[in-house]
């Protein structure tokens, strides 16, 4: 045995037996004077990798790769200190040496994918996950990751799958278990993913990510008391956790527990300022509760919410045009943006007249088929089609660019500015065309249904089925889909049951505004669940009745406590306290009494 080789092996007895310190001076002393010897510098790699130094770990790597170029073994090493050290960048670029060299490398791909996964490159996490013909069957971390790539890609279905492999392969993995009930929270199986959850909490009750899993689909099913006991348990293993308390304090909201909800409101803010989720949840409830000037300072949290603010491809134009930094003047040139969605553009299109008479020189985009409503509604050429300034170099003409929600609080201060009623019109001759088509029907009382909300995530929370109206369906009433969409298998159950819904199959609901809307006027009631429809027989001034299925599903516009809308005054709103045939026989008993549907508070 050479002199070099007793040394090594005194050194591993002193590190192993005697002196960890020790051991480890004796190896950087002796890589000091042996500086191109690999087993020196592997014996350094290994010491200085078990006391926590990976600088050095790694420094020594990088030197034995100069001996032995393109050794794809080392080069892991490497990058995968580098990702323990979350260099995603530093761990990137030596995984790319690994796939110059073989570009099939299996481990390379999926940690390459791992990485853009990191680094919220969702499509380039899919493009390397996917280069992958096929994970090997044991690799439980891989389809794990795989499963998360197509989650965050939308693939529902297929993430999916790989959790459950991944759970099939390994069932004491428990990230898989948080990861498969996250997926099936997405596609709105909401029993499903309590199980999974449940699941988990058995394999590890300490778990605090799977806590606020089950508080959270607790809280979807409305069992927000029993959330908030699962939540307080996560609190106890994280007493700090910003999640935990955000989370409870939306609870709070949601049961419109105000001294509660603030208590943990202020809680949670104090770690994370940014939480633009939770401080829009605190808006709402103070808008439920008609607080406005403390709920407009926090009103433009919707927009920074991070699905949100994905959707709105105009956010830079707006950006310095938020919170307290959003000041008007009447002489200001101004153009008003439209935000994501049809309905909440009708509801915040109530405060237009306002914008109209104060402003001098004002313009507001609107959505291609709202640019004629609104034009005729508020009897003024100022409405164009969405983008038509704020996509090119047009945008430049204005001296603020605004989205319209951020508008509201200049002028709704108090409840007594909430006094538009009937502010949208149709058009004549359309509500000439469908009262012809219901002529047959004049004896009958003309009431019509929408059931389903098929648009925003959680969509089946705002939602109630078919079956749950037949009762409405009787021989003194005339009842009218307003329901858009599919709804081919609604058709065949009511037909099976003897049920008949009057459709008109030339009329697109979703696409075929002014055809809604005159449909609409020819109403003597409208029943319907929060949907974009919802808010056009508001803003028509419709007698409405507007059921909310869901705490989770009551948005700021809706009050189930005072069965009211100061938005909408001819909108009756119903909660389900108990259950959904309790509500549908008290809209009954509103049906048969028959007196007018006046509504107005």
């Amino acid at each position: 045995m050479s002199n070099l080789e007793n040394k090594l092996k005194k050194i591993v007895n002193t590190f192993n037996n005697i002196n960890q310190e020790e051991g480890y001076r004796d190896i950087k002393k002796l890589s000091g004077k042996y500086k191109k010897n690999i087993k020196v510098l592997n014996l350094l790699s290994q010491i200085s990798q078990k006391m926590g130094d990976l600088d050095t770990t790694i420094n020594s790597l990088k030197k034995i790769l100069l001996i032995e170029n393109n050794n794809i073994d080392l080069i892991s090493k490497i990058y995968k200190l580098f990702l323990t050290k979350s260099l995603l960048d530093e761990a990137l670029e030596n995984i790319n040496l690994i796939l110059r060299i073989d570009k099939e490398h299996y481990e390379s791909l999926r940690d390459k994918a791992y990485i853009y996964f990191m680094k919220n490159n969702f499509v380039d996490a899919k493009k390397f996950i996917d280069k992958i013909s096929k994970l090997k069957d044991d690799d439980f971390f891989a389809y794990n990751i795989k499963g998360l790539i197509y989650l965050k890609n939308s693939i529902l279905y297929g993430a999916k799958n790989y959790f459950e492999q991944a759970i099939e392969i390994n069932n004491k993995y428990i990230d898989s278990y948080n990861n498969l009930g996250v997926c099936l929270l997405e596609l709105e199986k909401l029993n499903e993913a309590h199980k999974v959850f449940k699941d988990a909490h058995k394999i590890d009750s300490s778990n605090t990510k799977t806590l606020i899993n089950l508080g959270n689909v607790l809280s979807l099913q409305d069992n927000i008391l029993e959330a908030i006991k699962i939540y307080n348990k996560a609190l106890d293993l994280s007493p700090n956790n910003q999640e935990v308390l955000s989370n409870i304090a939306i609870c709070y909201c949601r049961e419109n527990k105000e001294r509660e909800a603030t208590i943990y409101y202020n809680k949670a803010i104090k770690i994370n300022p940014y939480d633009y989720k939770l401080k829009y949840a605190f808006c709402a409830l103070q808008l439920k509760l008609n607080n406005f000037t403390r709920s407009w300072d926090l009103f433009d949290s919707r927009l920074l919410i991070e699905k949100n603010k994905d959707k709105l491809t105009n956010f830079e134009l707006v950006k310095n045009n938020l919170f307290e930094n959003l000041k008007i003047n009447p002489k200001d040139k101004c153009l008003i943006l439209r935000e994501q969605g049809i309905g909440e553009e009708i509801l915040f299109s109530s405060v237009y007249q306002d914008i109209i008479d104060y402003f001098e020189n004002i313009k507001i985009e609107a959505d291609k088929r709202l640019v004629s409503v609104f034009n005729r509604s508020f009897q003024n050429d100022v409405f164009v089609e969405d983008g038509y300034y704020s996509k090119n170099s047009k945008i430049s003409e204005f001296d603020k660019v605004i989205y319209a929600g951020s508008m509201i609080k200049f002028f709704r201060k108090k409840t007594s500015d909430f006094t538009n009623n009937n502010y949208l019109l149709a058009r004549n001759d359309v509500i000439g065309k469908y009262k012809e088509k219901l002529s047959d029907y004049k004896e009958k009382l003309k009431v019509g249904i929408s059931w389903k909300s098929v648009i925003n995530i959680y969509g089946s929370l705002k939602s109630l089925s078919i079956k749950d109206f037949e009762p409405l369906f009787t021989s003194d009433r005339l009842i009218v889909n307003l329901q858009y969409g599919n709804i081919e298998s609604d058709r065949e159950y009511l037909s099976s049951q003897n049920k008949y819904l009057k459709i008109f199959n030339d009329l697109d609901l979703f696409n075929d505004i002014e055809a809604c809307m005159g449909l609409l006027k020819n109403l003597d009631l409208f029943i319907t669940v929060s949907n974009s429809t919802a808010h056009f027989a508001g803003a028509l001034g419709i007698p409405t009745i507007l059921i909310c299925p869901k705490k989770s599903s009551t948005y700021y516009y809706w009050n189930t406590d005072s069965e009211s809308s100061i938005w909408y005054k001819n909108i009756k709103v119903l909660g389900i306290e108990n259950s959904t045939s309790k509500t549908i026989k008290k809209v009954n008993k509103i049906l048969e009494k028959n007196n007018g549907f006046n509504f107005s508070n």
